[in-house]
C-alpha cells in the first residue's frame, strides 16, 4: 500500500510531551483536497489518521507516557508512537476551517507529521438549516 499525504501537521511540538489535550495544530491541506472539506464544519470532532514520521522501530511492550515508573504494557494498549506501522489515529476537537487549513485541538502528532486521512466523528453531526436539522 502506498500512501500519499493529504495534509501536513503544523504545530510547535517537536518532542514527546505529557499532555496533548490543549495542543492546537493546523492541518495544512494540499490544494487538490480542499473540496473534500465541504461541510466538515458540521462536526465538533474528527478522526485524524497520521504518520509518526520521527519514530523508528517499535516495541511490543512500553511504559505508558514514556514513564519508567509506570508498569510495562503492550504497545496496543497505549498511544505510544513506537508502533509496527507508525500510524496514528486520534479523535480531535475541530476548532475551525479556513481555506486549506483545518485547526484542531488534542492531536498527538509532531510538527511536520503527514496526515493520511480524516473522518468525521458521526455521532456529533450538526446539520445546517438546508439539511433540516438543528444546529449546535
Amino acid at each position: 500500500m502506498r500512501l500519499k499525504p493529504i495534509a501536513t501537521v503544523v504545530n510547535t511540538v517537536s518532542e514527546d510531551i505529557r499532555d496533548w489535550d490543549e495542543v492546537e495544530s493546523r492541518l495544512v491541506f494540499e490544494k487538490e483536497y480542499v473540496p473534500g472539506l465541504y461541510k466538515l464544519e458540521r462536526f465538533k470532532h474528527i478522526w485524524v489518521i497520521f504518520g509518526f514520521h520521527k519514530k523508528r522501530g517499535w516495541s511490543a511492550r512500553v511504559h505508558p507516557m514514556h514513564d519508567p515508573n509506570r508498569p510495562l504494557v503492550g504497545v496496543f494498549a497505549t498511544r505510544s508512537p513506537k508502533r509496527p506501522n507508525r500510524l496514528g489515529l486520534t479523535l480531535v476537537e475541530l476548532v475551525s476551517i479556513r481555506g486549506n487549513v483545518v485547526r484542531v485541538r488534542g492531536l498527538d502528532a509532531y510538527n511536520g507529521s503527514p496526515v493520511w486521512d480524516i473522518k468525521p466523528y458521526e455521532k456529533e453531526i450538526v446539520y445546517d438549516s438546508q439539511d433540516r436539522r438543528k444546529s449546535r
